[in-house]
């Protein structure tokens, strides 16, 4: 069983990726950077929480590596680098840096958009990785206003800004690689939030306006504020087109891609046939904002301010975003129409450009952050010890078996246990390839098992616990958890059962 490595698995279209991906049964294991606040296992448990609350269901957690994309060998741990040699046969590079204009030569988006790459290129070649599902963007294309071809890539475009032109780079690099023997170019256009709830954990591009349009319209008189041209302030009539595609629609056309290996090695456009104009998103952020705003409202020191200064402050304030407010051109698609005839990228309509402003709205632009998902059993924690243990353990002797643990639900994940002799010796990430056997259970059943609060027998029998494979007896499975019982258990902090 091998595994797919995901980069970006924190952004907003990883996140969905995440989802997508576990939901087809496609082994995965994510590149992860801890923050200020959370680990990287914990950043991937909030989002994993997130999605198992609204489908009412448990989810198996992917195997998560801590790294860097910027850094050589992404900054994995060597032994990280080994597993993902040995268990990974694809990756899918989703992250990215979604700035603008660089503030330093070597700074953002250059160091995640092309160093970051290079070093997955990396990893790649030297896991003896093959395949490459690269997320880039339709607006690699520049400038042109043309019909853009997906076959298309550099025929001597300007790039608008920075961002486009890492991207293009990078693009470039990636099919340079003469390692890899598929690479997938994906080329999402504008991802906005989630088509049927306006889920999003991302506030660029799109949400830009709106957040200036509200912080103007609290704190501006309000007749000041219906006077205003914002159209006019950026120049714009209107009439220009912008290619919205929701982050739900993009995941599952890339997941749809992923999965079939005949759709492997083309170049996809996710674009959407039937782009919203500039007036159309304006329209939709004004409108939701004025309707929550009250005429009494701004500030005192706001009144003496005439229109033409709230124009060039806007103007201001969304000059960095010029560029992406222009005309965009036409996209061509057909790779995309003609794998997936059944997936049509949903129209971007007024009632969705609603929920889109609306959730920026209630949760005020992604402030304050989202709250860390509390991990109700710390299995990864619990099996550190034995992790350690496998890390130590020399090359496997005749006796040697392997029992698979997906373990679903809060603090779960995926591991095998090692057994030599007949005893359980150490415990390693990610599932065992092979016919030995896997074991099916959630966080809760695992957790009351190694605690000795049920036994094997009864989670067997109830359902708790399901097993396939063939390789060891209902007795030697038995042996492994009373083992790992033993050995994970601490009476010292009331983990067992007297």
């Amino acid at each position: 069983m091998k595994y797919h490595l995901l980069t970006g698995a924190t952004g907003l279209l990883g996140r969905y990726l995440i989802r997508d991906l576990t939901l087809a049964d496609i082994p995965l294991a994510v590149v992860v950077r801890g923050s200020r606040f959370e680990s990287a296992a914990q950043r991937i448990e909030t989002a994993m929480a997130y999605w198992e609350a609204e489908l009412g269901r448990a989810l198996v957690r992917p195997v998560v590596l801590e790294g860097d994309i910027t850094k050589p060998g992404l900054g994995l741990s060597d032994s990280d680098q080994a597993w993902v040699a040995k268990n990974c046969e694809a990756v899918v590079h989703s992250a990215a840096s979604l700035t603008f204009y660089a503030d330093e030569e070597d700074g953002e988006p250059w160091r995640s958009n092309i160093l970051g790459t290079r070093n997955v290129l990396g990893l790649c070649r030297d896991a003896g990785i093959r395949q490459l599902h690269h997320v880039s963007t339709a607006y690699v294309c520049g400038r042109r206003r043309d019909v853009i071809r997906e076959d298309e890539v550099d025929v001597g475009q300007e790039p608008s800004n920075d961002y486009e032109s890492s991207k293009l780079t990078a693009e470039k690099e990636v099919r340079a690689a003469d390692f890899l023997d598929v690479l997938t170019v994906h080329r999402p256009s504008i991802i906005v939030g989630d088509a049927l709830t306006g889920f999003t954990v991302s506030y660029h591009g799109f949400y830009t306006p709106l957040r200036l349009v509200h912080a103007l319209v609290t704190s501006l008189p309000w007749d000041l504020f219906v006077q205003c041209d914002l159209l006019g302030a950026l120049k714009l009539d209107g009439s220009e087109r912008k290619n919205l595609v929701p982050v739900d629609w993009v995941s599952a056309a890339m997941t749809e891609v992923i999965r079939k290996p005949e759709l492997h090695g083309k170049t996809y456009h996710f674009t959407n046939p039937n782009p919203a104009t500039v007036a159309d998103m304006l329209g939709a952020l004004a409108s939701m904002v004025m309707a929550l705003a009250r005429p009494d409202e701004g500030s005192e020191a706001a009144k003496n301010i005439s229109i033409d200064d709230v124009a060039a402050n806007f103007r201001e304030q969304m000059w960095v975003y010029q560029s992406y407010w222009s005309d965009d051109p036409s996209f061509d698609s057909s790779n995309t129409e003609q794998a997936l005839p059944y997936l049509p990228c949903p129209a971007v309509d007024d009632a969705m450009m609603d929920r889109l402003v609306a959730f920026a709205l209630e949760k005020n632009f992604g402030w304050p952050r989202e709250a860390s998902a509390k991990i109700k059993y710390p299995i990864a924690q619990d099996l550190a010890p034995l992790v350690d243990n496998a890390k130590d353990l020399a090359d496997g002797s005749s006796d040697r078996r392997y029992v698979s643990l997906q373990i679903s639900g809060s603090g779960g994940g995926q591991w095998h246990m090692i057994v030599d002799h007949g005893r359980l010796v150490g415990v390693g990430p990610g599932l065992q390839n092979g016919d030995s056997p896997t074991c099916y259970l959630n966080s809760d059943t695992f957790t009351r098992l190694t605690r000795g609060e049920l036994s094997w027998e009864s989670a067997l029998q109830s359902g708790r616990l399901v097993t396939t494979g063939h390789a060891a007896s209902s007795e030697q499975l038995a042996r492994c958890f009373h083992d790992l019982a033993s050995l994970t258990c601490s009476d010292t902090t009331n983990n067992c059962a007297n």
